[in-house]
């Protein structure tokens, strides 16, 4: 054991020392080995870091936050102040003219509370036209820490896409007016067409003599009749697709809203001898709450449909029924031609063609009738439903809430 003479150091309190001086030096590397590691990532961060300490001088930034703003390290060195690199940016056009939500003092208001609360980001408009945005946040030894990234890239490309979308809605817009004012102007010599054929058919003025040319005026009265129900798709869809369609719901028969289209397709109905069917399930209300236009015109569509893709002499029924507690339904069941899958698919589309029961019976349209359904029903609220395979026949259901609780209705 070692003593000491008088206040002398022994040799353990010298190893003592020792010890410590070696912990210090110890710490002392792990804090440059940390400050390393730390502006190590400062300088690899594709952000732009700068930290300004409780007094709003500069602590430390990285090489991206210079280059964001064109600084040279000696302008953007230690300990100088956020208002010196604020004059700088005078000087060189680094102005901000506002963020994206506009300027003046609205802006200086939104700018003094994100300041206030260091919460969230904020966006910047400079004045050379980059958009910048800033996320702040404080530090437990005062000062605060502030992440910069460039996000003119992401806002040129929000700004095309808001462009294109204005044009696109510009150009759904004019299509839809287009298409209302085309259909007026034909409906009226249309009927003209009809009319007259009508007349011609009936031989009020006298026979027509030659038997072709009753054949001729029943083609001429056919085709018109059919560009006429073109016509009137494209007129109800161009309404749909400008939203102007308003629906006005009241309790009405459905029954005899039923017996009232049938009636009116009995031109078609008639000429390939179809029974048509109207049956009423257990329990369901005498009258239902809806639109009696649209259902009329949901009706028209799904029976002619069906009448079209049915061979002479099959039966068509049209069944209302309650499918769940709360809800209506009328379902139009055919045993034509049907649909496979893939058209099934498609079915609500507009113009559907490709694909549809056109290549399997040959007859034509503008491909609009069950996407006009299917708007239909989704404004008061509802749905539309296919059952059906090819060759096996087609059930396709309307289905919407008693209350007619749509996005369309009044």
């Amino acid at each position: 054991m070692t003593t000491s003479k008088g206040n002398e150091p022994t040799r353990s309190d010298e190893v003592e020392a020792l010890r410590d001086e070696l912990a210090a030096l110890k710490r002392r590397i792990a804090q440059m080995d940390d400050d390393t590691l730390f502006s190590e990532a400062m300088e690899n961060s594709s952000e732009a870091i700068v930290i300004y300490d409780e007094d709003g001088r500069l602590v430390a930034c990285n090489r991206n936050f210079r280059e964001l703003y064109g600084y040279s390290e000696q302008e953007a060195r230690e300990g100088v102040h956020f208002r010196e690199l604020g004059r700088i940016d005078i000087e060189r056009g680094n102005v901000v003219i506002g963020d994206e939500f506009g300027g003046g003092e609205e802006y200086l208001e939104r700018k003094a509370e994100y300041r206030r609360k260091l919460e969230g980001s904020f966006v910047v408009h400079l004045k050379d036209g980059r958009w910048i945005r800033t996320t702040d946040r404080r530090m437990h030894r005062g000062g605060f820490v502030s992440v910069q990234v460039d996000i003119t890239d992401i806002k040129r490309n929000e700004q095309a896409l808001r462009a294109a979308k204005e044009a696109a809605e510009k150009a759904a817009q004019f299509k839809s007016e287009f298409l209302a004012n085309i259909s007026h102007d034909l409906r009226t010599p249309l009927n003209a067409i009809i009319g007259f054929s009508e007349l011609l058919m009936s031989e009020i003025k006298g026979p027509l003599g030659d038997p072709d040319y009753r054949d001729y005026v029943g083609d001429i009265h056919a085709s018109g009749q059919l560009l006429l129900s073109i016509v009137n798709d494209l007129l109800d869809t161009a309404q749909l697709e400008s939203g102007r369609l308003k629906l006005d719901c009241a309790e009405f028969d459905a029954e005899e809203c039923a017996r009232d289209v049938v009636k009116r397709l009995r031109s078609i109905t008639d000429r390939k001898r179809l029974v048509m069917e109207i049956e009423t399930a257990d329990g369901f209300p005498e009258k239902v709450y809806a639109d009696r236009r649209a259902t009329i015109q949901i009706l028209n569509n799904l029976i002619a449909n069906a009448a079209k893709h049915s061979d002479d002499g099959a039966a068509i029924r049209i069944r209302w029924h309650n499918p769940e507690p709360g809800v209506n339904a009328v379902s139009v069941i055919d045993t034509g031609s049907g649909m496979g899958p893939e058209l099934i698919e498609k079915v609500g589309d507009p113009f559907l063609q490709e694909g549809s029961y056109a290549l399997h019976t040959g007859e034509k349209g503008a491909g609009l009738g069950l996407y006009i359904c299917s708007k239909l029903i989704a404004a008061m609220g509802g749905r539309m439903e296919i059952e059906s395979d090819l060759g096996q026949g087609a059930t396709v259901t309307m289905a919407w809430p008693d209350d007619c609780d749509g996005p369309g209705c009044a």
